[in-house]
């Protein structure tokens, strides 16, 4: 066999194994898990139209509006993610090779060995103890995802059946984040939230390298790994509007803009037991693309005066999987080992993904401050269909159930939340499924040296299950140090609003819109239509009157 073609098809081996893990970023939707932070996990992640703390600058930045005064929020989620594959069918080695003894028998359970994993979230926004209408924020958190996911190479002495699909990826992406949200009116809030997002793609699979020297398909002694480590940097945006044009009602909509990654690294070849020799590692590039995500949310409020009583949320949530992986990811290599210009897509068959999120809140005042109960319950849809069912992403439909407490006394809140995440099982029938090991020998394609189709490596039974732990607290300095200063821009309904003192009763300082509320109605100058209403005071002309009485008295002395 000759050295120069063994080393040329373990380099294609290389780039063709990585690239199959190329888009393994961290997802939400339909792809991984709901959202962040406490408060929103605990209400099914229904946060678009409330989004009153810090994790507004992911939810909706629109949200900082209303939040006065200096505010630290520092929180994580604590994922527990299980995934497992029951591959159809048996090994197809031979029994009485010394090298393959499991030849025959059935293919074993592969699960995620992985273990815990946290993503953080911290912001810090603030008014500047002086503003009414401006609130600007910075922070930095992860998207609500399981970034590390392993799967054995070998089960109980024999290699794992999922090892052509997916061995191990370590991803990571964080957005450090600026954020400003405006008051346009008293009933609609504008913001923006700026992202830098950087990207840490270290992930490793396995290729089926063949010269001619495997006597079977699969043959263990012939797999080839192959990993990529690359880091990357990009930039993206989230905009966000919410709307209360009563106290009762609450509308949220933001959308952030598609991500694109192009990362930069090396890939590394490890050659396999039978005939073949090293091969130095080489510079590669990775592109791919995270989706254009849309949520819109709408919300019912129970207010007693200024205290929240309760309040439901259902929100929908839209993210463009097909469009921003397009024909798929991309690894390019200049050069390795004698392969020079490599350029390889892989097609995943990932499609859109919707959601439909419920949840709220129940707020009461205990234990000397406020206690929020919270529910929820949500639906993500399935990413890929049957055919492309694998193990690098949790792609399976996913229900889930929250619970979540929070109480706040003075300048100190803090919030918990819980999610029990049952992705929704899929069986991968014989014929059916399209992710195929990668021969190396043919140039990167799943063929056998005959010509012949390899079979499919997904078609069997999948099925995961997650546990989401939150953690939220956040500290309002300006109470921490004082009573809170009261604002004059916004609704009677709002706790903490004083119209200013030289203010018209009847003029937009008085935040007067909501004249059919009869709870605020004490507030203004307005009365129930069984009490005579005053006479509404003008300023001008009525000092001028005054004047003119005084004078008038004055001359008859």
């Amino acid at each position: 066999m000759h050295a120069s073609r063994v080393r040329r098809a373990l380099a294609a081996g290389a780039v063709a194994a990585t690239t199959v893990l190329g888009s393994r970023g961290a997802r939400a939707g339909g792809f991984d898990v709901p959202d962040n932070g406490a408060q929103a996990l605990g209400r099914g992640g229904a946060f678009v139209a409330r989004a009153d703390d810090g994790t507004a600058i992911y939810y909706n930045p629109a949200g900082l509006a209303r939040q006065r005064g200096t505010r630290l929020y520092g929180g994580a989620n604590l994922y527990l993610h299980s995934f497992e594959f029951q591959r159809s069918g048996s090994f197809p080695d031979d029994p009485n090779d010394a090298r393959t003894p499991w030849g025959g028998k059935p293919y074993p359970v592969v699960d995620n060995a992985s273990g815990p994993y946290v993503m953080p979230f911290f912001a810090l926004s603030t008014d500047f103890a002086s503003l009414d209408r401006l609130t600007v924020a910075i922070g930095a958190f992860g998207p609500p995802s399981v970034g590390n996911r392993t799967f054995p190479l070998g089960v109980r002495g024999a290699p794992a059946a999922s090892r052509y699909d997916f061995i191990q990826s370590k991803t990571t992406i964080f957005y450090p984040t600026a954020s400003a949200a405006y008051r346009v009116t008293r009933w609609l809030d504008l913001g923006v939230s700026a992202h830098l997002a950087l990207g840490s793609f270290d992930q490793t699979t396995v290729s089926y390298l063949d010269l001619g020297a495997c006597p079977e398909v699969e043959y263990q002694p012939c797999d080839s790994r192959g990993t990529l480590q690359a880091t990357g940097t990009s930039f993206g945006a989230t905009f966000g509007a919410l709307l209360r044009p009563s106290p009762s009602l609450s509308f949220g909509l933001s959308a952030r803009t598609p991500i694109g990654f192009d990362a930069r690294g090396v890939v590394t070849p490890q050659r396999p037991a039978v005939g073949a020799a090293d091969v130095a590692p080489g510079e590669a590039a990775l592109t791919t693309r995270l989706p254009l995500i849309l949520r819109a949310g709408g919300r019912y409020v129970s207010m007693d005066a200024d205290f929240e009583l309760y309040d439901l949320e259902l929100d929908v949530t839209y993210e463009g999987w097909g469009a921003a992986q397009g024909e798929g990811p991309r690894i390019t290599v200049p050069a390795l080992g004698e392969l020079r210009n490599i350029d390889t897509i892989v097609v995943h068959g990932y499609g859109d993904t919707f959601s439909v999120r419920g949840g709220g809140a129940y707020n009461l005042q205990a234990f000397d401050g406020i206690v929020a109960l919270r529910a929820g319950a949500y639906f993500d849809s399935s990413a890929t269909g049957f055919d492309y069912t694998r193990l690098d992403v949790d792609t399976l439909a996913k229900v889930a159930g929250t619970l979540g407490f929070g109480y706040r006394y003075g300048a100190f809140a803090v919030d918990v939340g819980y999610a029990a995440v049952a992705s929704i099982p899929r069986l991968v029938g014989t014929d059916a499924g399209q992710v195929r090991p990668i021969n190396t020998g043919k140039g990167g394609k799943p063929l056998a040296n005959d010509g012949s189709l390899l079979p499919a490596v997904n078609e069997g039974a999948f099925r995961g299950f997650t546990h989401i732990f939150a953690l939220g607290m956040t500290l309002t300095f300006d109470e921490l140090f004082g009573p809170p200063r009261p604002f004059h821009f916004g609704n009677a309904y709002e706790p903490g609003y004083a119209p200013k003192a030289d203010a018209p009763r009847d003029s937009d300082e008085t935040g007067d819109r909501n004249r059919d509320d009869p709870k605020t109605k004490k507030d203004r100058n307005e009365l129930p239509p069984d009490e005579p209403a005053l006479p509404k005071r003008r300023p001008d002309k009525d000092e001028k009157k005054d004047e003119k009485k005084k004078e008038w008295w004055e001359n008859l002395d």
